[in-house]
């Protein structure tokens, strides 16, 4: 049986364009915050569903999580996609939360949906199995997602990636590559018990922790350590309970400077209990995953960085890259976006976000084609 061609990937995908956009407009006009993007896991899960993969929902234990198979018709590798819906949790002048879709998630929904469908088409040459992942809450500081944890991570605890050969997940990006590094993450919990004090001149435990908290988030790198949220609870009597709950976001290029912020941060907070929260890990690529996306941007005619600069953020999909040979490619357009604001929402509402869909399903139905067909190990 022949292999698919490069140019029978690119047409499966043009006849897919309209699917591209209509997902796109479906989650854009859904937006759902972590966790709670019950409509639009549903809309995804079922347009995989209708196309023949097998779609089973709630996985990972994450409600709004699915897990969609297609096998091809020859022997082959198991390349596994990531999709996304959840939408910004935009904080609002008066302290309202708005779910907006001002980071690509909607092309992002549409373009993965394409490429599967695409895949779909051309299971008839198809080698290997195509699993796509909806993953739900990206957004790290979304409610939900402090609550429960991010989708992608949650997917690689859970055992999910077992078994798989490759993973790629493709985002809207300033350039076309696939990163080669990204920072490491945790999320840290104080807690400062005590009682309140009705006294003047007397601070118990958790009224005295909040000079020195000033004091700490002035003298700390605010891009390394972040206070997250800050709240007091307790009684308004005399001697009553009262707890001080702070929430740290530590960020470094490894996990060894992470202990190091937090071991700054308790010492600053001798008197609080503290929690640590699961580590999102920094990307690791894969050269032959790596080789093969470039390749597919080639093939699509479009040019390929080859050594981007590191990014300056945290992804919880470094989680499954260390696990699965893996690639996180970034879809570029000229002049980049506005992530996280109101503009960047038109943007990627409009016709450039359609763009990026559509250049999101080329890239990943070409890079799904070779490395299904061929070891990622190699």
């Amino acid at each position: 049986m022949s292999r698919i061609s490069d140019s029978e990937a690119l047409e499966a995908v043009e006849t897919q364009a309209a699917t591209a956009r209509s997902v796109m407009r479906f989650v854009h006009d859904h937006a759902e915050l972590a966790h709670e993007e019950h409509q639009c896991s549903e809309h995804v899960a079922t347009v995989l569903e209708r196309a023949g993969y097998r779609v089973e929902r709630g996985v990972g234990g994450m409600p709004t999580a699915f897990r969609a198979t297609l096998n091809g018709a020859r022997p082959g590798r198991s390349v596994g996609m990531v999709v996304l819906y959840d939408a910004v949790a935009a904080i609002r002048p008066d302290g309202s939360i708005a779910p907006v879709h001002s980071c690509g998630h909607g092309p992002i929904a549409g373009g993965v949906s394409a490429a599967a469908l695409a895949l779909a088409k051309l299971r008839g040459k198809l080698a290997g199995r195509i699993v796509v992942y909806g993953c739900p809450a990206d957004e790290i500081h979304a409610p939900g997602t402090v609550a429960h944890g991010s989708g992608k991570a949650l997917s690689a605890a859970a055992g999910l990636w077992d078994g798989m050969d490759a993973a790629l997940y493709a985002h809207p990006e300033f350039i076309n590559t696939v990163s080669k590094q990204s920072l490491w993450m945790r999320r840290d919990y104080a807690r400062i018990s005590g009682q309140r004090s009705l006294k003047p001149g007397i601070l118990t435990a958790p009224m005295a922790a909040l000079r020195p908290l000033a004091e700490l988030v002035e003298k700390l790198p605010p891009d390394q350590v972040m206070l997250e949220q800050m709240h007091l609870e307790g009684d308004v009597e005399e001697g009553t309970g009262l707890v001080l709950n702070a929430t740290f976001l530590i960020f470094a290029l490894d996990q060894a400077g992470i202990d190091a912020h937090a071991k700054t941060l308790r010492a600053a907070l001798k008197d609080a209990a503290w929690r640590e929260g699961a580590a999102i890990q920094g990307v690791r690529p894969d050269e032959a995953v790596t080789a093969a996306v470039a390749a597919a941007f080639r093939a699509a005619g479009r040019d390929f960085v080859g050594d981007p600069p590191p990014l300056p953020f945290a992804t919880d999909f470094g989680n499954i890259s260390q696990l699965v040979p893996a690639a996180l490619i970034g879809v570029g357009r000229p002049g980049g976006w506005k992530f996280h604001t109101d503009e960047g929402a038109r943007e990627f509402a409009g016709p450039d976000g359609e763009e990026a869909a559509l250049g999101i399903a080329r890239v990943m139905t070409l890079a799904a084609v070779r490395l299904t067909d061929s070891p990622v190990d190699q």
